[in-house]
């Protein structure tokens, strides 16, 4: 088998690839990416990620996506993502080259440089909260996912607000999450929760709930928030919601 130079998400990678140039696909129609062909380290993308070194980078017409932003509590970032940022398949510790990724509208630019989330290191949470009313009969759905591995959970709150559902769903998330040591990547539609989560939004109401997600984000060496675009389609965002959602039909009175 051979190695070729293809473009990856604005990175210059190498694929295997047939007699005839074409990537192998493997049994889940997936390419075999490594970012340095005499590096055995390599993990597996769509094929329509990756396109010849001469073709325009998908979407590079919408323009650069803004970097990573540092933010408070400590230990956090924030970032903007669009349904295109799921991690492949395989693991790569080789740390890519710098993404010259693109952005899908305003409302949901790509990951851009965060490598643990795009090689496959991080757990991805993504978490949800819905109530009936404002206030009113409230639950919250969060999803985890690692590699091969996923939880989901439904829970009902009671009669409550969404903004206290969203930032519930949050901490849920958070004090699932086992391995601490890990890269973790907490996927939220609600600017709110983000906001008062990374420290960027002072909290006017809610503070000691808010309060619990920051000590609980004390024990994370790498964790960051992205904020997705609600009710979009996006699948793991909009299963949060029907979980959420499904705790509240529940516990509805008859």
């Amino acid at each position: 088998m051979a190695w070729a130079r293809f473009r990856y998400r604005g990175n210059k990678v190498w694929v295997a690839v047939d007699d005839a140039g074409a990537p192998v696909l493997d049994e889940r129609r997936l390419a075999r990416v490594r970012y340095r062909e005499d590096d055995d380290r390599e993990y597996t993308v769509r094929p329509a990620e990756i396109s010849a070194l001469d073709a325009p980078a998908p979407g590079a017409e919408a323009g650069p996506a803004p970097s990573l932003v540092e933010g408070a509590p400590p230990s956090t970032r924030f970032a903007r993502s669009g349904s295109g940022n799921d991690p492949p398949s395989r693991e790569s510790r080789e740390p890519p080259p710098e993404a010259a990724s693109t952005e899908d509208g305003e409302e949901e630019p790509f990951v851009g440089d965060d490598v643990p989330a795009l090689a496959g290191l991080a757990i991805h949470a993504y978490t949800d909260g819905a109530a009936s009313g404002n206030p009113g009969p409230a639950g919250i759905g969060v999803i985890l996912l690692f590699r091969e591995h996923r939880k989901e959970v439904s829970k009902y709150l009671g009669e409550t607000t969404n903004n206290v559902a969203e930032l519930t769903a949050v901490l849920e998330a958070l004090r699932l999450v086992k391995r601490r040591d890990l890269p973790v990547r907490v996927h939220v539609d609600s600017s709110y929760a983000i906001g008062v989560s990374d420290g960027s939004m002072r909290p006017k109401a809610n503070r000691e709930l808010v309060e619990r997600i920051h000590a609980e984000m004390r024990g994370f060496s790498d964790l960051a928030f992205v904020k997705v675009a609600g009710h979009s389609g996006h699948e793991l965002n909009d299963r949060a919601d029907a979980l959420a959602r499904e705790a509240i039909r529940k516990h509805r009175p008859r």
